[in-house]
C-alpha cells in the first residue's frame, strides 16, 4: 500500500514537472554595464519570473558595453541583439519564442529583439509603446526604471493577447508572411455559422409561405377590366456619343517600412544566424 503511494507521489510529480515550461539556461537580467541597483534587478526577475510561467514566453533584459560602434548603423545593435539570442540559450517552444530587451551603451540604444510567437504579440506599434514608456527615464539615466516601464507595458500586452488584424510582414520588401490574426475562437465561428444558418433558413420559410398564399383565398380575374394593352412607337434617333476618360489615382502601397499594415503588422527580418526575428528600437 505504501509502495502504491509513493508510485503515485512520484507520477504525479513527473506531471506536474511536464507541466511547467523548459527552464531557461540563462539568467533573466544580465547587468553588464552596472547600471540596475539590487532592487531594481529582483523587482525586474519578479516580473519575468511571472510572465514566463503563466504565458510560456521568454524575456531577458541586457545592458552591454560590448556592441561595436555603430557608425549610426542601427543594424549592429539588431544583429548583436539577435545573435545574443540565438546564442545564450533564450526562446520557449518549437519557435524559441521570447523578447530581449537590450541597453545598447555604446551606440545608446534600446532594442527590443522578439521571436516566435511573441512577435505577434508585440507588433510594429506596440513595441513603439514599450520603448515610449522608457524614454523619459532614460533620457535621465533612470535605466531602471526604464526597464520595469517596459516590462510592465510587456505585461499589459500579454495580458490582452494578440491584437486583432495583426499580422507579419517582411520588412525589407513588404511582403506578408502571415494571413490576418482573427480573434474568433472556434466555437465562437460555429456558434456565428449556426445564427445564420437559422436566420436565412425563416426567411427561406416566410418568404416560400407568402409566395404559396398558404391559409389565404386569392381569386384574380382575367376579365378585360384587369387586362390593358398600351403599345407605343418610339422614334428616337442615336445622334453621337462623348466618352470622358479620368485617371484613377491608387495607392504606391508598399510597407516596407516600421509600423507596416496600419501599426497592426509585424516586421520580421532574417538573423545572420538563420533565425526570423522581430523588433525595434529608440536613441536615448
Amino acid at each position: 500500500m505504501v509502495r502504491k503511494s509513493v508510485c503515485l507521489l512520484l507520477l504525479s510529480l513527473f506531471v506536474s514537472l511536464l507541466a511547467l515550461p523548459a527552464a531557461a539556461d540563462h539568467a533573466w537580467v544580465i547587468d553588464d554595464a552596472s547600471l540596475y541597483s539590487q532592487s531594481e534587478i529582483e523587482q525586474m526577475e519578479t516580473m519575468i519570473r511571472q510572465m514566463v510561467e503563466q504565458y510560456k514566453m521568454d524575456i531577458g533584459v541586457l545592458t552591454t558595453y560590448d556592441v561595436p560602434h555603430s557608425g549610426g548603423d542601427d543594424r549592429v545593435t539588431v544583429d548583436y541583439a539577435d545573435t545574443y539570442y540565438e546564442n545564450n540559450g533564450y526562446g520557449l517552444g518549437e519557435d524559441r519564442a521570447g523578447v530581449l530587451m537590450i541597453l545598447d551603451m555604446t551606440n545608446r540604444y534600446n532594442y527590443l529583439s522578439t521571436a516566435g510567437t511573441m512577435a505577434d504579440y508585440l507588433n510594429d506599434h506596440r513595441i513603439e509603446e514599450m520603448l515610449s514608456s522608457a524614454d523619459d527615464a532614460l533620457y535621465n539615466g533612470e535605466y531602471g526604471r526604464a526597464m520595469i516601464a517596459e516590462l510592465t507595458t510587456l505585461n499589459q500586452f500579454l495580458r490582452e493577447g494578440i491584437e486583432e488584424g495583426s499580422f507579419r510582414y517582411d520588412l525589407e520588401t513588404g511582403e506578408r508572411l502571415t494571413g490576418i490574426y482573427n480573434k474568433l475562437t472556434k466555437s465562437e465561428l460555429f456558434f456565428a455559422v449556426i445564427c445564420g444558418a437559422s436566420a436565412a433558413l425563416i426567411m427561406y420559410l416566410v418568404v416560400m409561405r407568402m409566395y404559396l398564399l398558404k391559409g389565404k383565398t386569392y381569386h384574380y380575374s382575367l376579365g378585360k377590366e384587369n387586362v390593358r394593352v398600351n403599345m407605343q412607337v418610339d422614334d428616337e434617333q442615336f445622334i453621337r456619343e462623348r466618352v470622358t476618360r479620368v485617371p484613377i489615382v491608387r495607392s504606391s502601397g508598399g510597407g516596407g517600412g516600421h509600423g507596416g499594415g496600419g501599426g497592426r503588422g509585424s516586421g520580421m527580418h532574417m538573423s545572420s544566424g538563420g533565425m526570423s526575428h522581430g523588433g525595434g528600437g529608440h536613441h536615448f
